[in-house]
C-alpha cells in the first residue's frame, strides 16, 4: 500500500467517523459507528504490516501499539475506564519502542539532558492539569484520577522519547511522530476537560480530528525511520 493511497483512506474515514461521533454521541458500543471509528487506527495497523522489513522490532512495537490504540477505540465507547487501560498499554508500547530504539544507538549527552528536561517539564504540566481538573466542576473519582494520571505520565513519555529518537537519528521526517505524540495528548486532555472539568460544545469535534492526527503521525514513524 502507497503511502498516498493509505493517507487517503485513513482520512476519508476519519472525516464521516468524526461527523458521525458528532451527530450520534450516544451510540451503543456494538454499533456501526464503533467499527467505523476504528477503522482508521485498522488502516494504521495494515498499513505498517504491509511495509514490514523482515525482523524489524521497530515496526513491530509500533503496530502491537497501533493494535492497543484500535482496542481503545472500541472500549472508549463502552466506558472510560478499559478505554484508559487499552490506550495506557498502547503508549508502554511506543515508549518501548522508541526508547530501545534510541538507546541501540550512539547517545549524546546533549540529547538526553533535552529529552529528561522535556519529561520534567511534561510531568509538571501533567500535575496542574490534574490539579486544574479537581479546582471545579464534577469530583473526579479517585481510581480514575490515579489512572489518568498514570496514563498521562506514559503519554508524555511517549513524547519525550520520540523526541529523543528524532535527535538521536537526526531523521529528515522524525518530527512526525513527535508531533503524532503532542497531538495524542492534547486530544486526552480535550476528552479529560469534557468529562471532569465542564461539558463542551460538541467536544467530538475536536476529539476525533486530534486523535485521528495523532494516530496517523505516530504511524508515519514507518516513513520516518528505517531500522
Amino acid at each position: 500500500m502507497s503511502l498516498l493511497v493509505y493517507s487517503a483512506i485513513f482520512w476519508v474515514i476519519a472525516i464521516i467517523s468524526s461527523i458521525l461521533q458528532d451527530r450520534f454521541p450516544d451510540v451503543k458500543v456494538a454499533s456501526y459507528q464503533t467499527v467505523v471509528k476504528a477503522i482508521p487506527t485498522v488502516a494504521a495497523l495494515v498499513y505498517v504490516f504491509l511495509i514490514l522489513p523482515s525482523g524489524s522490532l521497530f515496526y513491530i512495537l509500533l503496530g502491537i501499539a497501533l493494535f492497543f490504540c484500535m482496542l481503545g477505540d472500541v472500549a472508549m465507547e463502552k466506558d472510560i475506564v478499559p478505554g484508559i487501560g487499552m490506550f495506557l498499554f498502547a503508549h508502554l508500547f511506543f515508549t518501548v519502542n522508541f526508547l530501545w530504539q534510541t538507546i541501540t544507538l550512539t547517545l549524546d549527552v546533549m540529547n538526553i539532558v533535552i529529552g529528561v528536561v522535556c519529561f520534567g517539564g511534561l510531568i509538571v504540566c501533567v500535575f496542574l492539569f490534574i490539579k486544574y481538573l479537581q479546582s471545579s466542576g464534577p469530583e473526579v473519582p479517585d481510581f480514575i484520577l490515579k489512572a489518568g494520571s498514570v496514563y498521562f505520565l506514559l503519554v508524555s513519555a511517549t513524547i519525550s522519547t520520540s523526541l529523543l529518537l528524532w535527535l538521536t537519528t537526526g531523521a529528515l521526517w522524525g518530527f512526525l511522530p513527535v508531533i503524532g505524540a503532542l497531538f495524542f495528548i492534547i486530544s486526552d486532555s480535550i476528552i479529560a476537560i469534557n468529562e471532569f472539568r465542564h461539558k463542551l460544545s460538541r467536544p467530538e469535534l475536536l476529539i476525533m480530528p486530534t486523535y485521528y492526527l495523532a494516530i496517523f503521525l505516530l504511524s508515519l514513524s514507518v516513513f520516518a525511520y528505517i531500522f
